[in-house]
């Protein structure tokens, strides 16, 4: 996923704080199939949180993760891969978290199976604030249809990354 932003230095926000807001939108997969898609990235203005000295931690963390418990049907995690994490300089001096990853959940119940997706994560934080100014989500696939279902997944996971990004900033 690329995003495009003019760009700016956010050079001011230590290595780890942007790891931790970047964790904020990795850890809550619950959301609903994007209505629009995500901006495009300008080519320089982005760096993986993946290949950072912070990768192992962020993978231990989404490893420990388990997206599908709370979904109807299917209780347990088969996949989680984080595929990329990108942090972005955004318009205003705010940063753009990206992430792609891939999900399967299966069902341990009478009827074993097991679905799966794909889920694109877009979040623009006004680091100054301390505050989510847009924040997109969505799964592709069978999984992506039956979390959208549920309904209402997408405002809980814009605000459980808020309070995560709000408890980061000491808020």
């Amino acid at each position: 996923m690329n995003l495009k932003y003019p760009i700016s230095s956010f050079s001011f926000l230590p290595p780890l704080r942007m790891a931790l807001l970047a964790s904020a939108i990795v850890l809550p997969f619950s959301p609903l199939p994007m209505a629009a898609g995500p901006a495009q990235a300008a080519p320089g203005s982005c760096w993986s949180l993946l290949q950072s000295k912070f990768g192992p931690q962020i993978e231990k963390s989404v490893n420990e993760a388990d997206p599908c418990k709370k979904l109807p049907g299917v209780d347990h995690k088969d996949k989680f891969e984080v595929k990329s994490l990108d942090v972005c300089d955004a318009a205003g001096g705010g940063v753009q978290i990206n992430a792609h990853a891939e999900i399967a959940c299966k069902s341990h119940g009478v009827l074993k199976t097991t679905i799966k997706g794909q889920l694109d994560a877009s979040m623009t934080v006004d680091v100054g604030a301390c505050h989510i100014t847009d924040m997109q989500l969505g799964i592709n696939g069978p999984i992506g249809e039956l979390i959208s279902s549920v309904g209402g997944l997408q405002d809980i996971a814009r605000g459980f990354a808020q309070a995560k990004i709000s408890e980061i900033c000491g808020k």
